[in-house]
Order: structure tokens, then C-alpha cells, then sequence
């Protein structure tokens, strides 16, 4: 096995997190409330960062779709060419040409209708491709729901942390539904439940992969209900897009290094994550929630970093239409 040098030094944090924190309580150790669901309680920790979204404009959203021929089936990219020196540079000059669909999607453009327009893309294009994100145009910025879960381990374990962010008023504000003890899982998954109302795009790193097939299994197993087929933008897959060939690898800390220029200072290694919980449920000791919050924390902000920084690179450059 490589040496992690993350593993060691988490192997000699969590016993003097053990030492410091003897005796506390979570309530003590990490400020929040008490999270009343109709389906279970869960503990709720609550930070608000001043970070004003750059989102696209919507005007520039309406724009790239309307001039993406490709988006209507029949139409590749040699057909595409052929109609642009045609003369037909907009799907507006479709509608009446022997493409019907085109009527369809400039109705879409004209009522916003933000799923019907990333299906579309999604089907033609691909998820990563950046009309997908040129659509965020479409949306309110309180409507965009970015998640990240920790688990005690793979298949069939249980969820103990879901951490949530969303746009407010200039602020990004996260919330860490957090499982004090197993009993309380069914909780935090009713939280993120309830904070699905209003939301109408989803947003992780590598979440589709994972996070939200890792929920649903879950609420399979409790027998829960919700709805959780909302559109999703995973920015795993266009960060490969944006800076493929530049970076060594596209994971998260990578990306952090590299684009944003952050360097976390004593990060716990995802790998010891469900040692830290097991041995919190263990002791009863609380200290070593505490870098778990802090990693569960970083994950989400830096989502929200990493997306403005794609929609900056996807701004700057003219969308590629044939």
C-alpha cells in the first residue's frame, strides 16, 4: 500500500482529539441545533461564507442554446455546417424548415424551462458538455443545491453526514446534518429531503456516481419516499472537460491545489473518515467529528469555487456549435 502521509498523521490526530475532547458532548463541541423532521430528528450545524455566485447571465443562456443546431435529432455536424452556410445561424430560422423540433425547444428558451433544456443537451451532448452549464442562466441562484455525504465505508453502510450549500443573498450558506448516533440517519436523510423543496438543480463532485445512488439505497431501506430525480451537474466530469491535460489527476484536492490555489492544512484522509465516526460511536467522544465536519465543510465550499471558475472558463470562450 503507498504511503499517505494523511493516514499517518490522522492515526496520531484522533488520539489527542480523544484526550482533549474526554467527556464533551456534541452539543459542546460543535455548535448547532437540534433538527425536527417528520421522520427523525438530526443535529444541524449552520455557517453562512460571503460569496457573491458568478453564474451566467441568462441572456448569454438563451443565446448559446438558440444557436446550438446541433440540438435537434437528425442534426450532426456536417448538416449543421451545411445549414449555418445556408444561412440558418438560429434555431428560431428552423421552425419553419422542415424541423419541427425546433419550434419545440425555442419554446423551452422562451418559458425557461431549465429540465426539459438540459435533458436535451444531456441526450445530445453529454452531461459535461457547457451548454449544461450555460443553463444556469435559467435559474435563481437560491434554486442551485449543492450535497456532499460521508459514510461509514461502501455498499450497504450507513450515511452519518449530509452536507448541504446553497446561495443567499450575496452569502453561501452551508448546512451539516449530522447523525449523532445510527438511530438518527433516517433523520438527516429526511433533512435533505425537506431541503430538496424549491430546488431545481443539483450540483456535486462525482455525486451522480455515488452521493445520490448512496441516498437512495438508503432511503430504499427505510422505505422513504422523495423525490430526488432533479437535474444534476456533476462537476467531476466537466472539470476532466475544462482542464484536461493540465492537471495530474481530476481529484478534488488536486483541482483545489492546482486551480484554486488552496492547500487544506490537516485535512483527515476520506479513507479515515469512517474510523473517526466509528470511534466517536465507540467512545461517545465527539473530538473526532470535529475534522470530519471540517472535511464534510471544505467539500461543499469548494464546489461552489470550482463552479464558478467553470462557468468563468465557459464565459470567456464562445460556445462551440458545429
Amino acid at each position: 500500500m503507498r504511503y499517505d502521509p494523511r493516514i499517518y498523521h490522522s492515526e496520531k490526530r484522533k488520539w489527542r482529539l480523544l484526550k482533549r475532547y474526554k467527556g464533551c458532548t456534541v452539543e459542546e463541541v460543535l455548535e448547532g441545533r437540534c433538527v425536527h423532521t417528520p421522520l427523525g430528528d438530526a443535529y444541524g450545524i449552520f455557517e453562512r461564507v460571503e460569496h457573491p455566485p458568478s453564474l451566467p447571465e441568462e441572456e448569454h443562456a438563451c443565446h448559446a442554446i438558440l444557436r446550438d443546431l446541433r440540438l435537434i435529432p437528425g442534426i450532426g455536424t456536417k448538416s449543421a455546417e451545411k445549414l449555418r452556410e445556408e444561412g440558418f445561424s438560429c434555431l428560431s430560422g428552423l421552425c419553419h424548415s422542415g424541423y419541427p423540433e425546433a419550434a419545440a425547444v425555442v419554446r423551452e428558451v422562451e418559458v425557461r424551462d431549465f429540465t426539459s433544456l438540459l435533458d436535451r443537451v444531456e441526450r445530445r451532448h453529454g452531461g459535461s458538455h457547457p451548454l449544461c452549464y450555460h443553463l444556469l442562466g435559467f435559474l435563481k441562484q437560491e434554486e442551485i443545491l449543492f450535497f456532499d455525504i460521508e459514510t461509514m465505508g461502501l455498499k450497504y453502510k450507513p450515511v452519518f453526514l449530509i452536507g448541504v450549500g446553497r446561495y443567499e443573498d450575496g452569502f453561501f450558506s452551508i448546512t451539516q446534518y449530522l447523525a449523532r448516533n445510527l438511530q438518527e440517519e433516517v433523520g438527516i436523510l429526511g433533512a435533505f429531503l425537506d431541503e430538496l423543496d424549491g430546488c431545481r438543480c443539483l450540483v456535486s463532485f462525482n455525486g451522480r456516481s455515488f452521493d445520490s445512488r448512496f441516498i437512495r439505497e438508503r432511503m430504499n431501506l427505510y422505505n422513504m419516499e422523495g423525490n430526488l430525480r432533479k437535474p444534476h451537474l456533476d462537476l467531476l466530469h466537466m472539470s476532466r472537460k475544462v482542464w484536461k491535460g493540465c492537471l495530474p489527476d481530476h481529484t478534488l484536492g488536486t483541482i483545489e491545489k492546482h486551480v484554486l490555489g488552496l492547500q487544506r492544512e490537516n485535512d483527515l484522509a476520506s479513507a479515515m473518515v469512517p474510523n473517526y465516526y466509528e470511534l466517536y460511536l465507540k467512545k461517545g467522544n465527539p473530538g473526532t467529528l470535529i475534522p470530519i465536519i471540517e472535511h464534510n465543510r471544505q467539500d461543499i465550499l469548494s464546489m461552489a469555487l470550482i463552479l464558478d471558475r467553470i462557468c468563468g472558463e465557459i464565459r470567456h470562450q464562445p460556445p462551440v456549435f458545429i
